[in-house]
Order: C-alpha cells, then sequence, then structure tokens
C-alpha cells in the first residue's frame, strides 16, 4: 500500500531549484563579461519564466554545435538589465510620448 503525499503537488515544487554552490557560480559567472548564461541560470537569479523567455528575446542567443541550451553572454544580460533600468525620472520608458 502506498501513501499519497499530504501536501498539494505544486508546494512540493515549491522548494528551491538550485544548490548554493550553484547560485555562487552564476554569481562569480556574473563578473566575468565574457561567460555565458543558460535559462536556468536566469531562474537561480530569480527570474520567473516569462522574464527568462523576454531576455532570450532581447539578448543575441549563442547555439552551440551539438548543444541543445541556448545561452546569452553575460555582458548582452548586464546591458539589457542597466537599459532596462529607470531611475527617479520615470517608471518606464515613453513611447510615442512627449519628452518634458
Amino acid at each position: 500500500m502506498t501513501t499519497k503525499p499530504t501536501e498539494p503537488r505544486a508546494e512540493r515544487r515549491s522548494g528551491p531549484r538550485c544548490q548554493p554552490a550553484a547560485d555562487q557560480q552564476v554569481a562569480e559567472r556574473l563578473a566575468n563579461p565574457a561567460a555565458f548564461l543558460s535559462r536556468t541560470d536566469l531562474r537561480s537569479l530569480g527570474l520567473e519564466r516569462r522574464a527568462v523567455d523576454a531576455v532570450f528575446r532581447a539578448c543575441p542567443v549563442v547555439c552551440l554545435p551539438g548543444y541543445s541550451r541556448p545561452l546569452v553572454r553575460v555582458a548582452d544580460y548586464v546591458a539589457l538589465i542597466e537599459n532596462s533600468t529607470y531611475e527617479d525620472d520615470r517608471v518606464r520608458p515613453r513611447e510615442g510620448g512627449i519628452e518634458k
């Protein structure tokens, strides 16, 4: 006789996805502009799936022959974050708006 877990499936999956050592490796990689990041790395940085998709749409994607996972360069990711970060002057970029 098998027993069912008492917690719902969604709650069982909500635990940490990466080990702390893996998070440390991603943090170290962020210091090297020539390094690469995978979708899993971006998830470990706290980005949800839609944000990861947006990063891969906005950055040049590196696809290595014989390797199925797409990658982005750290330099491209950091530049995207810097260009997408707005200070006190506005919350989002204006599209078609009049600059004051």
